[in-house]
């Protein structure tokens, strides 16, 4: 939101998804968290440094240590993928969810995004 940290994708995401768990809606403060996934090799900060937190065992989220606006997720025992936030993406408009996930923990007035639903 405000510009502090920066970063690079150096290929096209190789998944996006809406994720419904409780864990993203809490670190969020939103219903759902719109996420694209990329090799963590093709993916670099380039201005500023997240400030990182453990949300659970083996899960580090980025935010912005000046705004807030939450910008990764990192699941270091799986660790080739990084999740980044598309509210955060320059154009967020270009990577429309393919999928979404935890939808038995979705909130009841929420309607999935994609047909493709899983768990």
């Amino acid at each position: 939101m405000c510009g502090n940290v920066r970063y690079l994708l150096t290929s096209r995401p190789i998944d996006s998804a809406i994720c419904h768990c409780s864990d993203c809606r809490r670190s969020s403060g939103a219903q759902s968290v719109a996420w694209v996934a990329v090799p963590l090799q093709d993916f670099k900060f380039v201005k500023g440094e997240p400030a990182i937190y453990n949300s659970s065992k083996n899960i580090e989220r980025g935010f912005c240590p000046q705004c807030g606006t939450t910008l990764s997720y990192f699941n270091k025992k799986a660790g080739k993928n990084i999740d980044i936030t598309v509210g955060s993406i320059d154009e967020p408009e270009k990577y429309p969810p393919g999928k979404d996930f935890f939808c038995r923990e979705k909130l009841w007035w929420v309607e999935p995004t994609t047909q493709n639903l899983e768990n």
